[in-house]
């Protein structure tokens, strides 16, 4: 059932983003963990060109595929296995660096976690964050985003077969829903791409660090590319929207999300 709901899902974004395309729009697909950055950029860019953009979420690889099938004009990842298959005929450009921070519910009393601290809770050698010097509570790790857990895994921080997850009854946006999830449970903790925390869960700082430009990336390890791709021949439109992204006033945007601006 659930295979059937992210299919119909699938074909739904797919028609959405073909429609823009034959709708002049400039058409951009990707995974959620990209999503939020991706509409702010495109408000800007139309309210400064006239040019419509349309942002739509789906899997990690479907915005790259399409891009590359000329389905689309934009796909988007911070997964950083998708690009090891990038198609023949695309072309990929970074115009960020994407974080991903620590949430815990408001209730939580924890503000730190050091970083073997955080190794541990992720191996399940750390189940209770009395264990941490917090109350007694079971750690429920809700780990909805591919995009974020890999950051982790490759940074010395692998997951445990037996650490306790948190998952929703039912399929829902990664990202939205690791914010629910983490508001719901005193217990949980998520990990969440820095900017898409919502308001009613705090962010750990971790070895009493958030990433910033000043701790990326020697201290605050936890990043990943902001991968935007397009095909080589990519139309004008296309092109303007990219170079928007990366001129000074799209890093202006991409910093107020919280991303770290890429150096030229």
């Amino acid at each position: 059932m659930k295979k059937l709901a992210f299919a119909a899902t699938l074909i739904f974004s797919m028609m959405g983003a073909q429609n823009a395309m034959a709708n002049g729009a400039i058409s951009v697909l990707g995974d959620p963990c990209t999503a939020p950055l991706a509409q702010k950029l495109g408000e800007a860019f139309t309210k400064k060109t006239g040019k419509n953009v349309k942002v739509e979420a789906e899997a990690c690889a479907a915005g790259i595929y399409k891009a590359s099938q000329g389905d689309v004009n934009v796909g988007v990842s911070t997964h950083e296995v998708v690009l090891s298959y990038l198609p023949e005929g695309t072309v990929n450009t970074v115009i960020a660096k994407a974080p991903t921070v620590v949430l815990v519910n408001k209730n939580n009393p924890i503000n730190d976690l050091k970083l073997q601290q955080l190794k541990d809770i992720l191996a399940g050698k750390i189940k209770n964050w009395k264990e941490v010097g917090g109350k007694d509570l079971e750690i429920k790790n809700v780990l909805l985003q591919p995009c974020t857990t890999t950051i982790f895994s490759k940074s010395a921080a692998p997951f445990g077969k037996d650490i306790k997850r948190l998952v929703p009854d039912k399929p829902m946006n990664p990202v939205a829903g690791t914010n629910k999830m983490v508001e719901s449970d005193e217990g949980a903790m998520g990990l969440q791409i820095y900017g898409y925390e919502s308001a009613d869960v705090k962010v750990l700082t971790v070895d009493d660090l958030l990433p910033d430009e000043k701790t990326f990336p020697a201290k605050y390890k936890f990043y990943q590319d902001y991968n935007v791709v397009t095909r080589t021949n990519a139309d004008s439109d296309t092109k303007a929207f990219v170079d928007f992204a990366v001129s000074p006033e799209g890093q202006e945007i991409v910093a107020s999300m919280k991303h770290i601006r890429i150096k030229k």
